[in-house]
């Protein structure tokens, strides 16, 4: 029986470490596409910001209850934010299963693709949420910071 529950709590710890890895995984390949885009226009990359990425997926649970800038509370989305710097800004979607698809409808919004190739941001945060009983099933957040 010991034997047992510690196999189980092995299994337990390795499929709650795949989940945070696909998490971040997501995360890697929207800042690699966001960068791509930044590039080809003479903007300086992006990097992930620790503290960016654990609100991210804050905002990412929030979106599948309430898909809106605004909090559930009713607070401003950057109030998420310990740190907002100079400059930050704020990007939602919602129903695209892949971060290539989630980045080309921001890049085909003005207001996204503004956020997304502003030379004053400097660090994003990508949260991504999933709920299969909801209206899109998959939430997306980017936020910035300069």
């Amino acid at each position: 029986m010991k034997n047992f529950l510690t196999i189980c709590a092995a299994v337990a710890i390795l499929l709650a470490s795949n989940v945070a890895c696909a998490e971040g995984s997501f995360a890697v390949e929207v800042l690699n596409l966001v960068n791509a885009e930044r590039a080809w226009v003479g903007v300086a990359p992006l990097r992930l910001a620790q503290d960016l990425q654990k609100a991210s997926a804050v905002r990412a649970r929030e979106l599948v209850e309430s898909f809106s800038h605004t909090r559930p509370n009713g607070s401003d989305c950057f109030t998420v934010m310990k740190n907002r710097g100079r400059t930050c800004g704020e990007n939602i979607a919602a129903g695209h299963a892949t971060a290539s698809e989630t980045v080309n409808q921001w890049m085909n919004s003005a207001g996204h693709r503004e956020n997304i190739l502003n030379p004053a941001f400097r660090e994003l945060g990508v949260g991504y949420a999933y709920e299969d009983y909801s209206d899109y099933h998959h939430y997306w957040v980017q936020l910035f910071r300069g």
